[in-house]
């Protein structure tokens, strides 16, 4: 409806009329929603422009020639919660504070679960021990050997396997070993697996 309007335009975040504003919005102020929507944007340009045709042309050369120049790319979709960025732990995985930001980690793993044990095809892969670990300590005996079955058959599966997905640049390197061998270790001693990748 907004868009339709004539009297409006786009600034790339949100719409304003050509009229006077009824209050100046504060300065350097960033809404949150905003930022985040920036972001994205900014994440689909880069996929967009960059990515897709790296692979079109990664396909094209499959196609004509099958050789040893042949690249090959694997995607990896991927769960990136945080554990502790803007909001504690808990408020991430019960879904708390939302004024910060929405999300409830929680509900995430009960989706992905149900969804796995309805139709074998699916897959899910996981990053964060520390949230699926304290989404596992409120699970029922039976939910827990559902998971093990997803597991074992390959549905339900493991990528990093830290306590959380560390930073690469900030981050001093005994902590990055730190929190993958916890993350690991909890891992191999519930589901007996430990991430490859």
């Amino acid at each position: 409806q907004l868009l339709s309007r004539p009297s409006l335009y786009h600034t790339g975040t949100c719409h304003v009329e050509d009229e006077k504003p009824k209050r100046k919005p504060a300065k350097n102020r960033t809404h949150p929603r905003a930022s985040s929507r920036v972001v994205m944007e900014l994440y689909l340009a880069v996929l967009i422009g960059v990515l897709l045709p790296v692979l079109g042309t990664a396909a094209a050369a499959a196609a004509a020639d099958d050789d040893d120049r042949t690249l090959r790319i694997h995607l990896v979709p991927h769960t990136h919660d945080d554990v502790g960025w803007l909001k504690t732990p808990r408020q991430y995985y019960y879904g708390f504070n939302s004024t910060i930001q929405q999300a409830a980690v929680k509900y995430i793993l009960d989706t992905a679960v149900a969804a796995l044990s309805q139709n074998p095809d699916r897959t899910f892969t996981y990053v964060e021990s520390a949230f699926f670990s304290m989404w596992w300590e409120e699970q029922t005996d039976d939910t827990k050997s559902l998971v093990k079955e997803l597991v074992a058959n390959g549905q339900l599966s493991f990528v990093n396997g830290g306590w959380c997905m560390h930073d690469e640049a900030a981050t001093h390197y005994m902590g990055m070993i730190d929190q993958t061998t916890l993350g690991h270790q909890f891992l191999k001693k519930e589901l007996g697996v430990v991430p490859r990748v």
